[in-house]
């Protein structure tokens, strides 16, 4: 159970999509670490995660300095209002202006939007969004209009879940406490609440993108199974399908409003620059802050080779975007092909997708992997890594991976997907003189590639003593979390001085 502190006012509020404080690893460790990295400053947290049965891990424990929390669940069935105020017909103009206005932004990116209209729904209810008579014709206009028309039904029930969360984001803002400074890790439902709350308190928005949003947003609806294609003419063309189409533009729109509201948009690494101002970021806002770590915290687990086990680990989520499967089908062909096969642990929380882990279990069962394959759930990263020979990260889209730089700080070698900045990481910055690779970067979705790798960190001392070193000095060297403290104590000190 969250204890669920209620200042009226704090210095940050932290506004968090689908981590911290329940999600382990990942972004909700760097937010747990900037909390506790900040004592002198007051946070606020507000948690943002889709319905409440899928957050039953045991939360982070809340740091001292918290001294707000709240949690809305965005797709829980419980009504978040009950007002019976009857729709007038300038309600739904406003309405059909903000559609209008996402189609504008979307299709010419110089078009600014003014965000105030968006703070109150346009006064409606939710009861009268989805119950006014009005606003059905007004659905049945719009449907009318697509070219390539997917079912009613699906049409209906989309347009329903894309618009359900914007009354619980209501809720939140009307309750949030005051604050100095508003900070969120993404863009998205967070990002877009951040931006009102940043419009309607005055109070300057840094965004810090550990992964861009919408890239992400697109990956996860192009896989996505609940979004049904009945369409055989889509399918052979290859063509989007609308609705997905319609999501992906939804997240490009409110991604859209985040960035133009925000003062500071922070990524992790030059290399997603162009990214950011494709999906609408001004240039003149965007600056780089690396991740960084507390290599103090590693250096028991840098252990000797001769002392390491034979095994090789995969640290991070079970769930898609990690790509859990093909790390599983490289740890087959490796059974095959070496001599002696070690084995392989996949270290991270199971039950963010319930789904996906019994898919990857399957497989493993499937494989006759049983023996060899150790799903470990959440575990001591610190106890993790002074035990292995190697690290793995098969992820899909990254963007600058903790798990990568932990690894460095215990001196274990890593084999990395050619995603977000992990080339760099490994092989160091383009403007180095000398190569120096910590690791090897492997092809997306390449278990055979991915074996062959393993392979030589597996079978060749040499390489994995080079590599050791070089991952100890580049962490040492450009990924230290005081570094990363450093600047963002210089844009918290600006903001709260304006």
């Amino acid at each position: 159970m969250i204890d669920t502190p209620q200042s009226e006012s704090v210095d940050i509020l932290l506004i968090l999509e689908g981590t911290f404080p329940y999600v382990r690893g990942g972004v909700s460790s760097w937010v747990n670490r900037l909390i506790i990295g900040f004592p002198e400053y007051h946070f606020g947290i507000i948690f943002l995660g889709s319905m409440r049965e899928d957050y039953l891990a045991k939360p982070y424990p809340l740091p001292d300095n918290v001294k707000y929390y709240a949690e809305y669940f965005l797709y829980d069935n419980k009504k978040t209002t009950h007002s019976n105020k009857k729709i007038e017909e300038k309600e739904i103009n406003a309405v059909r202006e903000a559609h209008h206005k996402m189609k504008d932004c979307l299709a010419k990116s110089s078009i600014t939007v003014d965000i105030s209209h968006y703070a109150d729904n346009f006064g409606i209810s939710e009861k009268g969004f989805f119950e006014n008579r009005h606003v059905w014709d007004y659905t049945i206009e719009c449907y009318s209009e697509i070219p390539d028309q997917p079912s009613f039904v699906d049409y209906f029930w989309t347009v329903r879940g894309m618009h359900a969360p914007l009354w619980f984001l209501q809720t939140a803002l009307n309750k949030a406490p005051k604050a100095r400074i508003i900070h969120c890790p993404s863009t998205g439902y967070a990002g877009y609440l951040g931006a009102l709350l940043s419009n309607t308190g005055k109070s300057p928005l840094i965004i810090s993108e550990h992964g861009i949003y919408t890239k992400e947003r697109r990956i996860d609806l192009m896989l996505a199974r609940w979004i049904h294609e009945d369409d055989e003419f889509l399918s052979q063309t290859g063509r989007i399908h609308y609705l997905r189409q319609l999501w992906i533009r939804f997240f490009e729109f409110i991604g859209r409003l985040t960035y133009q509201q925000a003062q500071h948009i922070i990524n992790l690494y030059s290399g997603v620059l162009e990214l950011q101002i494709a999906d609408g970021a001004d240039p003149q806002k965007i600056n780089t802050i690396p991740n960084g770590i507390p290599v103090e915290n590693f250096l028991m687990s840098r252990t000797p080779l001769a002392e390491r086990r034979y095994i090789v680990a995969l640290i991070g989520r079970v769930v898609p975007i990690k790509d859990i499967k093909t790390f599983i089908r490289a740890a087959k062909i490796l059974q095959q092909t070496e001599q002696n096969s070690p084995e392989f642990w996949i270290a991270g929380p199971t039950e963010e997708d319930e789904d996906y882990y019994q898919e990857c279990q399957l497989l493993v069962e499937h494989l006759g992997l049983k023996l060899q394959v150790k799903f470990l759930g959440f575990a001591p990263v610190q106890d993790v890594l002074s035990q292995v020979r190697l690290t793995v990260l098969s992820s899909i889209s990254e963007g600058l991976p903790l798990s990568v730089l932990e690894s460095f700080a215990a001196g274990v070698p890593v084999v990395a997907t050619d995603v977000g900045s992990c080339r760099e990481l490994i092989y160091g910055s383009t403007k180095d003189s000398v190569k120096a690779p910590a690791g090897e970067i492997v092809p997306i979705a390449n278990p055979g590639a991915m074996a062959r790798a393993i392979s030589i960190f597996l079978n060749d001392e040499e390489v994995w003593l080079r590599c050791s070193k070089n991952g100890i000095q580049r962490v040492e060297r450009n990924y230290r979390e005081e570094d990363m403290f450093a600047s963002y104590r210089k844009i918290y000190q600006a903001g709260m001085t304006n």
